[in-house]
């Protein structure tokens, strides 16, 4: 589970960065009790179940943190440097599919931004090294900066990262097993019920 693993480091990094630098502040909106609340949505998508309660992640395990993987050692050098406030993550998974949602929220929309660059660099690298890119492209109609990435190998896994203000969101879907016709259709509809959550905070 390439890209699972993938998104488990991102949490595991960002952890392990903790409070940085970073930039100034400019009028944060969301903070650490967002960031939790909003990983708690768990996934939707019609005639798609999903458990209902979140397994424990495995963001717990400092190997991530402490890898020599240059990729893993790239994306904690940036994110160390940003300033960020809290971060939550859930993961749900069954013998089908595995979906997790990480949600961090930064200091600044400055740093929102840099930690997304920093990301999507990560998930690219990633998901090139254990599989096949099928797409790497910008969203359109969510949120600020949003980007998908669709990659085959090991089941169709699909990522999205984008951003509001100062708040940055991860949402991927692997599914291994029986799936529907159109992943990236389901996802997103996740996607959708994470964005309208975050709004509601905002």
């Amino acid at each position: 589970m390439v890209i699972s693993r993938c998104a488990v480091a991102i949490v595991a990094v960002i952890v392990a960065a903790g409070c940085g630098g970073g930039g100034q502040s400019d009028g944060r909106v969301f903070g650490a009790a967002d960031a939790t609340r909003i990983a708690a949505v768990r996934p939707v998508a019609p005639d798609w179940n999903w458990p209902r309660v979140a397994a424990k992640p495995e963001s717990s395990d400092p190997s991530a943190s402490n890898s020599t993987d240059p990729l893993l050692v790239e994306l904690k050098k940036r994110l160390t440097a940003l300033s960020n406030s809290g971060d939550a993550a859930n993961k749900w998974q069954d013998d089908d599919k595995v979906g997790s949602l990480t949600v961090g929220s930064f200091g600044s929309t400055r740093d929102a931004h840099e930690a997304m660059a920093a990301m999507n660099e990560f998930s690219l690298g990633w998901g090139e090294r254990g599989g096949h890119v099928t797409k790497d492209e910008n969203v359109d109609d969510l949120g600020d900066e949003a980007w998908r990435l669709w990659v085959d190998g090991n089941g169709t896994q699909v990522t999205y990262h984008w951003r509001r203000g100062n708040l940055v969101l991860e949402a991927h879907i692997q599914c291994f097993g029986s799936c529907p016709g159109d992943v990236d259709a389901a996802t997103r509809t996740w996607v959708d019920e994470i964005d309208g959550a975050a709004q509601a905070s905002s």
